[in-house]
């Protein structure tokens, strides 16, 4: 391929990805640098489910450049209030398909304890199925790595709303007078 062929192929792709509502998010645009990852409270009779969504947080927080941090002026707090776990297909008159639905309800909190943001009935955007196999230790191992499943999309979909929805913060050198 040509070098000018290269210029005018990145520069259609910079025009289609401008037009399209794309835009690229640096560190200054973020609401928030770091967080505290508060009280996620399970409320279901699943065990674990707050450890998964905690340790997936982290991880979607991480890699979207916001640390973790205990002294941070923000803290997200949450409650898991709703787990169900559903057959939806069967083999032989016995379930062979299952779903995983997981709700929960999210408090973005500031340094003052006051609510910058919150997220009402939030829930896994994406359906988790898998298979169930004839052996019932299978069927575990199925159903607790798709709930981590759950979580991960639930905590991807969690930490979008948290950072790119809020507004761009006001710094003092850009503040009005």
């Amino acid at each position: 391929m040509k070098p000018k062929m290269k210029y005018i192929l990145l520069a259609a792709a910079l025009l289609i990805i401008s037009g399209c509502g794309y835009t690229l998010v640096t560190k200054s645009d973020r609401p928030y640098t770091s967080i505290r990852i508060g009280k996620i409270i399970n409320n279901t009779s699943t065990p674990k489910l707050q450890d998964m969504l905690y340790d997936a947080l982290a991880s979607e927080f991480l890699k979207r450049g916001v640390t973790i941090s205990d002294s941070s002026d923000f803290s997200l707090e949450g409650n898991i209030y709703s787990y169900r776990l559903t057959a939806v297909a069967e083999k032989k008159k016995y379930a062979a398909q299952y779903e995983v639905a997981i709700k929960g309800s999210f408090k973005l909190k500031d340094k003052n304890d006051n609510v910058t943001k919150e997220i009402k009935d939030i829930s896994s955007p994406f359906i988790e199925s898998f298979e169930s196999q004839d052996a019932v230790n299978s069927i575990i191992a199925s159903k607790e790595q798709h709930d981590e499943s759950a979580m991960r999309s639930l905590a991807v979909y969690l930490v979008y709303e948290l950072t790119l929805s809020l507004p761009k913060p006001v710094t003092s050198e850009h503040s009005p007078k």
